[in-house]
């Protein structure tokens, strides 16, 4: 008859089948929830779109500039040379076609994810923390071969203590929680949080359970596009509006071309408007109007007051001898 093993071997291996499991729920990226590999190809997708944008902008405003440049020298000269009439041509044409590009890019818009592309990003991190987890025995089997047959004795007698200190407690395989950071820049998806084996209902981001920050955003925006309007403007450049939250210590982590998705992350329309002269994403007064269901409202100091005291009159003008 077979000898029956030890508690001391059934113990470790017990301990190496929980590890080896909980190394291969984690090699294989199931940490990593299907919501939260979504908004990542949605968040990779809306940064592709204002890096498009921005170089778009940034081609226009020096064809522009060009072209204005050349066109003074027309007026001062009374006309152009053969080779810089044909500059002017070219950049004119430069600038129309980058302005046809902003035009179709218009606003960012959530699209349908193909399935594949979330699986495709598993499978990447996949292959990411399988290469993570090869070093070590890499570096092992190295320092073995080229110091010391003592390295991988230490080593294993790691391995063996750790089995044995796991012994019948298996590990928890969760997931984790999605990044912050990640919610708040993709706030406005509407996920369908589907596991590979069962769908699960359609989860809206509801905005009425906003965050104080993003509470304290819509009202700072409301008040500034509303002090905009009444200064006969049509709206606030998202850049503006930046530069107030920086000068208060607020969002300073972020840049001018990543702050536009910050401001749609609390339901707040951002598209490409004219301030003076300046072109750029901002919000509109007319568009906020039509997000918030009512007009925007002034901070209090900046109301105009068209009170007149009463019971005071306004003396008359005496008539000078």
């Amino acid at each position: 008859m077979s000898a029956k093993p030890g508690p001391l071997i059934t113990r470790t291996t017990a301990g190496a089948g929980h590890i080896a499991v909980f190394l291969a729920h984690w090699a294989g990226g199931h940490t990593i929830s299907s919501e939260e590999l979504l908004r990542r190809v949605i968040k990779a997708r809306a940064e592709a779109h204002a890096e498009a944008v921005e170089e778009h902008q940034r081609d226009a405003r020096r064809a522009h500039k060009k072209a204005t440049k050349l066109k003074r020298i027309a007026a001062e000269d009374g006309g152009l040379a053969p080779a810089a009439q044909s500059d002017l041509t070219g950049a004119e044409h430069e600038a129309r076609r980058h302005e046809a590009a902003l035009a179709a890019l218009g606003d960012f818009e959530i699209s349908d994810v193909d399935p594949g592309q979330v699986g495709h990003l598993r499978k990447k991190h996949a292959v990411l923390r399988c290469i993570a987890l090869a070093m070590p025995v890499a570096g092992v089997a190295a320092g073995s071969w080229l110091l010391d047959g003592v390295v991988l004795l230490v080593s294993t007698l790691g391995g063996v203590t750790a089995c044995f200190a796991r012994g019948y407690t298996p590990f928890e395989l969760s997931v984790r929680p999605v990044p912050a950071e990640v919610l708040a820049e993709t706030a406005r998806l509407v996920v369908e949080a589907a596991e590979e084996d069962e769908a699960e209902p359609v989860e809206e981001i509801a905005t009425d359970d906003l965050g104080a920050w993003r509470q304290t955003l819509r009202v700072f925006v409301e008040h500034a596009v509303a002090a905009a309007h009444l200064e006969r403007k049509g709206g606030v450049l998202a850049v503006d509006l930046l530069q107030r939250f920086q000068g208060s210590g607020l969002f300073l982590d972020k840049t001018p071309d990543a702050f536009p998705a910050v401001l749609r992350s609390a339901d707040i329309p951002v598209k490409k408007i004219s301030v003076n002269g300046d072109k750029a994403l901002g919000v509109q007064y007319t568009d906020l109007t039509a997000a918030l269901k009512r007009l925007p409202q002034l901070p209090v100091h900046l109301v105009p007051d068209l009170t007149q005291k009463t019971g005071e009159e306004e003396p008359l003008p005496q008539k000078t001898p």
